[in-house]
């Protein structure tokens, strides 16, 4: 089915179809109806890169206060999530879903924690990580670089950057994933009722941690957070719930997304072994580059909600005040106004940078830089060890069904070793 066969009239973002190919989807609606309404979702959905650029510009108008990316519980069960959620501290809107002043606060908070300084020293401590998760790849026959590597290194990284002990890896990446289940997507009632006892747990473990920094700071981001204020700043500290928020959002960015982004790397690099044979002929030099494309091409985070606190006129469409809209950073990252080809993979793009993936504006990603160097290093220490790369025979590739967090559950791949 091609992009043309497409009406916008038809499209659901939330069907199986669309959720696993949502590209001729967005070309569609690019060409057809860059701001397009959903009526059985209640939905408007803004797709080319002038009008999401146009629409993150506008925070006064498209509020970030949109509550959760999270799917609502459905009413049979909205009882027993509040009963769970009432156990643990209220849900704080910070970073994400926080409009100014308050979003000011809350990113000026993180960012006395979450420094360049920080950022840097931890270089080191990424390249043994992703050097170690490398070293257990299986080499020579099919194996799954999710559950091998993209999966594991992102995690260790972020549990490093949050100071969590090794023994409790495993239940900070149940955490990560339950948080993310229904981000954009539908759960069952059992399922929405563990993800709640899951963040119940997580809250509960956190509280705990932060509590301890409180008493015996460390130099970490945790003690960062509760000590954020100088003393020359007007600023309160952070209470232990919008603290949870924020560490809530640090475990879901800093693991989730950076999985996808290695997890869609690799797959073009095996789909395209001329750039994997370019990328290995200076992986120190092109790594950025090939983690730039992959950005844009892979866009981790398809698109996130706003909503209207007015009126307002976008694309030639009238959009009425609380309305929600959604933002296709996909479909901005492939308008072919502005990136040639834009379905190609080609890290040689001069203009890649100009990509949406980070978001733009006031609630451009904070944890950026750490991603970017946290992929290029893994790009680069894979390009040194890895000869070829190619996607295991019979391999297809199926994803997550979410239009927000969209990816592989697997990747099955044949790597060689470097001779020698």
């Amino acid at each position: 089915m091609t992009a043309a066969s497409h009406s916008a009239a038809d499209f659901d973002p939330l069907d199986s179809r669309t959720l696993q190919c949502p590209y001729p989807w967005h070309r569609a609606l690019r060409a057809q109806a860059p701001v397009h309404y959903v009526a059985s979702r209640d939905m408007w959905f803004v797709s080319s890169r002038e009008l999401v650029a146009e629409a993150l510009a506008n925070p006064a108008v498209y509020s970030s206060a949109f509550g959760s990316p999270q799917l609502p519980a459905p009413e049979s069960i909205a009882a027993q999530v509040a009963e769970i959620q009432a156990q643990g501290w209220p849900v704080v809107s910070t970073l994400l879903t926080a409009d100014p002043p308050q979003h000011h606060y809350y990113r000026r908070m993180v960012a006395l924690a979450f420094t360049p300084r920080l950022v840097a020293r931890l270089e080191p401590e990424i390249r043994r990580i992703t050097r170690s998760v490398a070293d257990g790849l299986v080499l020579g026959a099919p194996t799954d670089f999710v559950a091998g590597f993209a999966n594991p290194l992102p995690l260790q990284v972020i549990a490093h950057v949050l100071n969590v002990p090794a023994e409790r890896i495993d239940d900070f990446k149940r955490w990560s994933d339950q948080f993310t289940a229904s981000v954009g997507a539908e759960l069952d009632d059992e399922g929405r009722l563990e993800q709640a006892r899951a963040l119940l747990e997580f809250q509960r473990y956190f509280a705990g941690e932060l509590d301890d920094r409180r008493e015996r700071p460390r130099d970490d981001l945790l003690s960062g957070l509760v000590a954020a204020p100088s003393a020359e700043s007007r600023d309160e500290p952070l209470g232990t719930a919008a603290c949870l928020g924020i560490i809530h959002q640090l475990l879901v960015a800093g693991n989730e997304t950076t999985t996808t982004l290695l997890s869609g790397i690799m797959h073009r690099l095996a789909l395209a072994p001329e750039w994997w044979e370019w990328l290995r002929a200076d992986p120190h030099s092109r790594a950025a580059a090939v983690v730039e494309e992959g950005l844009r091409f892979v866009t981790p985070v398809q698109s996130m909600f706003r909503i209207t606190k007015a009126q307002s006129r976008l694309g030639g469409q009238t959009i009425p005040a609380g309305a929600r809209v959604v933002l296709l950073f996909a479909s901005a990252n492939r308008d072919e106004q502005l990136f040639e080809s834009s379905d190609e993979f080609d890290p040689t793009r001069s203009n890649a940078k100009l990509h949406l993936a980070f978001g733009y504006g006031i609630h451009v990603c904070l944890g950026a830089p750490l991603a970017r160097l946290e992929t290029r290093i893994a790009v680069e220490e894979l390009a040194r060890r890895i000869s070829t790369v190619e996607c295991a025979p019979g391999f297809s590739v199926e994803y997550e069904p979410s239009f927000i967090l969209r990816g592989m559950r697997e990747l099955s791949l044949i790597l060689a070793a470097e001779a020698g």
